[in-house]
């Protein structure tokens, strides 16, 4: 019987560390993915005008079907999540958005991409939650932060890389070669969730329930789709715990997505710089946010809490402020890095909270939920951005925006302190 003894061994989780060779595969992977997927949305709205003379009204149409799957449907995509599991959603997820990248490669119309791009959005809805969910069943509890970081810095690099590579592609062989990129990345991203082993539930719920004091149903026990929908949503809802930290997400979003509108104006009308400027900052941005990354993967466990939370999300806001606060242009790359110091580190603790104060089964509905609520929070930031610097001006309003961040921040460290 020895020689069979492996068919009952547990599976090993996986490590957070480059030595380990499964999880090594797995940042590689999502790397490529990552700049794989920051290249197609580049190059989507030019393909729309370029290609198909698109007039501003369909390209807004072609941005909606691209953009709002994840914002309506990712609360119910991760009930399936939830009953299929993480890798199994993933995998799924990312061949579904492979195939639908080459859909809109080989568009001969402008309905056709919509359409594509309208898959594609469907994909990335059920991608996002799956993705969220995933290292709570691949890594052991202490090592959750660290996964959560090194994942994160790896989703930064794309951000970065993206678009330089969409340029570089664009330049080299036009637009289809990027969706035909983009659809590789997803390609190889499912190759490395594809073989990394899921540690059983069973053990993953009982120490989620050591957290949470309670365990959600699990997925598709007594309840339909509609129901288990529901009731991740009544958990973000109705548990504090999972309430603060949703909260501070959209603080820390709405500061996000208004700098979307803040920093090319800041760039040329507060610093004088022409557009490239705008894109040095960003890649300063994310330089910060990949160090982070790798820095806190070596702390690991020690940075997560509320306090690390709320200071992070108070720093990001400060950060910030320090931006777009200045005329000095070294100060605003200063503050520009920094940014993406606090927005590393604000991520990775944030998303390592809500797998901690959640029941493991419910994983994919919640994070559904947030994805949602962060989509709509980036839609009204946007709004809220042109608004207040139309209003008071771009230092003043940027100033302002910033703020939303720190007083959230403080304010929830005041809370975590009287607790």
């Amino acid at each position: 019987m020895r020689a069979f003894s492996w068919i009952s061994r547990r599976p090993r989780p996986v490590r957070p560390s480059f030595r380990d060779p499964r999880f090594g595969l797995l940042v590689a992977g999502q790397t490529v993915n990552s700049v794989g997927g920051w290249a197609s949305a580049t190059v989507l709205w030019g393909f729309a005008a370029y290609r198909f003379n698109a007039d501003p009204d369909a390209v807004a149409v072609t941005v909606v079907c691209w953009a709002a799957p994840p914002a309506v449907l990712s609360p119910l995509l991760g009930v399936y999540v939830d009953r299929f599991g993480p890798r199994t959603a993933l995998v799924a997820g990312y061949c579904a958005a492979a195939c639908a990248a080459l859909g809109m490669a080989a568009a001969g119309s402008l309905t056709e991409l919509d359409m594509a791009a309208l898959a594609y959005g469907v994909a990335r809805a059920v991608a996002g939650p799956a993705a969220g969910a995933l290292p709570p069943r691949i890594v052991a509890g202490d090592d959750l932060m660290a996964a959560n970081a090194l994942l994160g810095g790896s989703a930064s690099a794309g951000q970065v890389a993206g678009p330089l590579a969409a340029s570089l592609v664009l330049a080299l062989f036009g637009f289809p070669a990027a969706f035909i990129l983009d659809a590789a990345s997803y390609l190889v991203g499912a190759m490395v969730v594809a073989p990394l082993p899921l540690l059983p539930l069973r053990a993953a719920a009982t120490e989620a329930a050591t957290v949470t004091g309670a365990e959600a149903p699990a997925a598709g026990e007594r309840q339909g789709s509609v129901g288990e929908m529901a009731e991740g949503v009544r958990l973000v809802v109705r548990r504090p715990a999972v309430r603060f930290v949703v909260l501070l997400i959209i603080a820390v979003t709405v500061t996000s997505a208004s700098f979307l509108v803040v920093e090319p104006l800041y760039a040329w009308h507060v610093l004088h710089r022409p557009p490239s400027q705008f894109a040095l900052f960003e890649a300063a941005a994310g330089t910060g946010a990949i160090l982070t990354g790798l820095a806190v993967s070596r702390v690991g466990a020690r940075l997560t809490g509320g306090r690390t939370l709320t200071l992070s999300a108070a720093g990001y806001g400060l950060a910030a402020c320090l931006f777009a606060g200045t005329t000095s242009v070294p100060l605003a790359y200063a503050g520009a890095f920094l940014w993406g110091v606090a927005g590393s580190l604000f991520g990775a603790v944030s998303l390592t909270t809500l797998q901690q104060v959640t029941p493991v089964q419910a994983h994919g509905r919640v994070m559904g939920v947030t994805a949602t609520v962060q989509s709509w929070v980036e839609t009204v930031g946007l709004a809220l951005g042109g608004v207040t610097l139309a209003a008071i001006g771009v230092r003043a309003g940027a100033l302002v925006l910033a703020g939303v961040c720190v007083v959230a921040g403080l304010t929830g460290l005041a809370r975590v302190t009287r607790s």
